[in-house]
């Protein structure tokens, strides 16, 4: 009979607090183990899902160009880009202006799916979405007080693709070529020529994206929101995510500050992420 109990308590026994805290252990280490992959594959899903946008927003744009003489829509900066009651019949691909402020462009996706202010928006439904990656969620302190969760636009145009006014702006005239038709696209090819990017969230304002002027800094700095890598659209209707190698690997330069210029930290002359968006600009000869 003491033998029958002894087995039965034994049986019925519970966890020793050492027996409890070594399983909770091992469930942290598995936890930390899975927790990284969990994050990349999330961060390689909302990759696809920002190719899948860009994509919907290169064939409207080349539908735009079957339908106007081969010609690309606007590419505009500055008070052009940012005023939706200017005069838009050189039809600028978008307008609006994004910051950190409660201004209210920074939600109105009127400037992105009204076909008054946005050219491309005849051609994809009215789709706001194709503006927008999905991991960018970055709001204000001021903006997070109003009840908002995000701003209505991640993408930017290259301002040298397009009829426009880069030559206003922070425009490397010696090297850049402003293409205004397919025609154009021959340094480099429509398949090595940007388009649209997802630009840094403190960089983004208008949809005119500057490539760099120099070797050394970035001018309209593109974002790092897909595991130190971007989305790129080109000219020839494909999207990819980029890896960035050097600048863009920095932390101090992948960091949202809310503040309204790119970091350029540590950056130098010949700088590889810098010198490959030179090269995947429109240039007037193979030096970049």
């Amino acid at each position: 009979m003491k033998s029958e109990r002894r087995n039965r308590s034994l049986l019925f026994r519970g966890f020793t607090l050492i027996e409890l805290l070594v399983v909770i252990a091992i469930i942290a280490i598995l936890a930390g183990m899975l927790l990284p992959a969990l994050s990349r594959a999330k961060a390689k899903a909302q990759g696809i899902m920002c190719m899948n946008n860009t994509k919907q927003l290169m064939v409207a744009w080349h539908m735009y160009i079957g339908d106007n003489n081969e010609r690309f829509p606007g590419a505009f900066h500055g008070d052009y880009a940012s005023n939706p009651t200017v005069d838009h019949t050189q039809a600028p691909w978008v307008v609006g202006w994004l910051d950190w402020s409660q201004s209210s462009h920074n939600t109105n996706t009127l400037y992105l799916t009204d076909r008054r202010y946005s050219k491309l928006a005849a051609y994809f439904g009215n789709a706001r979405n194709v503006y927008k990656c999905p991991s960018d969620k970055y709001v204000s302190s001021a903006q997070r007080a109003k009840g908002w969760t995000e701003r209505v636009r991640s993408v930017s145009g290259n301002i040298g693709v397009g009829d426009g006014n880069a030559e206003t702006g922070p425009w490397d005239a010696a090297t850049y070529l402003h293409a205004k038709k397919m025609t154009d696209l021959t340094i480099p090819g429509p398949t090595e020529s940007i388009v649209f990017l997802d630009e840094h969230p403190d960089s983004i304002n208008d949809a005119g994206w500057f490539a760099p002027q120099g070797k050394a800094a970035w001018t309209d700095q593109p974002a790092t929101y897909h595991n130190g890598a971007s989305g790129f659209a080109f000219a020839d209707g494909h999207s990819e995510i980029h890896k960035w190698v050097q600048s863009l690997r920095l932390p101090a330069n992948q960091k949202v500050t809310y503040k309204t210029a790119p970091a350029n930290y540590g950056i130098t002359s010949g700088d590889q992420d810098i010198m490959w968006t030179r090269y995947h600009t429109p240039r007037k000869t193979t030096a970049y």
